[in-house]
């Protein structure tokens, strides 16, 4: 990640859970993956480099790795759970979910997963995850206790395979937008999708209402001055307004908490509230 403006300005990094980022303007900060640390996790054939990792409130933003031939152990998701394959897949009793698939898990979700090649994802974990009193898993913030699986007859995982879902024009020219989940029977109004921007889009003025975290996956963003490279992470707070371009084009994934409306314009939002 490299600044054309000033230098990295202080933290202030308000909500726990946050590791501190370069604040690229106030209530927006970056995160270069390259540069993160890798955390072992307590059943040591995973790694993480956390963005957030919030473990009273279950919360995490940030890469996984798996070794070859490992598992993630029984494990109960008590909050919405999703992950981008990078590489590698995994499999469970419902299915195998691979690179370039989004896996969805609900709150409720019980399951043990497998990797036999290894697995790399990019996860944004809402709430806390439960294991067996013996047990051991890959999340570092999994609390202990009788795991019950109330629903057996719910699927675990919602697969969806990014370069399958068709990509539609958004108000912004040369952005495209591919819905990926809209939090349906969750209890939440919030979206996940990929942004897709051509060389020379951008966006102006957003406005966020909602915690909204964006993974670039590959190519270049300016975002306040500062002009970050892919793999790399943005987190923008509640209220924080952000202008954004691309010179030579990007693709990135989103998770917002609410709308972001340009200019304060409501039929201007890229997110598909």
């Amino acid at each position: 990640m490299s600044t054309l403006a000033a230098p990295a300005l202080p933290d202030d990094v308000r909500t726990p859970g946050w590791i501190a980022g370069h604040r690229v303007q106030p209530g927006v900060y970056a995160y270069d993956l390259e540069a993160l640390p890798w955390r072992t996790t307590p059943r040591g054939t995973a790694r993480e480099k956390a963005v957030r990792r919030d473990e009273a409130a279950g919360l995490f933003l940030g890469l996984i790795s798996f070794d070859p031939m490992s598992r993630s152990g029984v494990h109960q998701h008590r909050g919405t759970a999703s992950s981008y394959f990078l590489s590698g897949e995994l499999v469970d009793y419902q299915c195998t979910t691979r690179a370039g698939a989004v896996g969805i898990n609900l709150a409720g979700a019980t399951h043990d997963a497998v990797t036999y090649g290894g697995c790399t994802l990019f996860s944004r974990l809402e709430g806390g995850v439960v294991i067996e009193p013996d047990g051991a898993a890959i999340h570092p913030h999994a609390r202990k206790t009788v795991v019950s699986n109330d629903a057996p007859f719910n699927p675990p995982d919602i697969t969806v395979v990014l370069d399958e879902v068709v990509p539609v024009a958004s108000p912004f020219a040369g952005v495209s937008r591919r819905a990926v989940f809209d939090y349906a029977g969750t209890g939440h109004d919030r979206r996940i999708c990929a942004l897709q921007l051509w060389p020379g889009a951008r966006l102006d003025a957003l406005q966020h209402r909602g915690l909204t975290d964006w993974f670039l996956l590959a190519g270049d963003l300016s975002v306040g001055g500062t002009r970050i490279a892919g793999p790399a992470v943005v987190v923008i707070e509640p209220g924080s307004e952000v202008s954004v371009c691309s010179t030579f084009g990007c693709t990135l994934l989103a998770w917002a908490e609410g709308p972001a409306h340009a200019g304060g314009d409501a039929r201007l939002e890229p997110y598909g509230f």
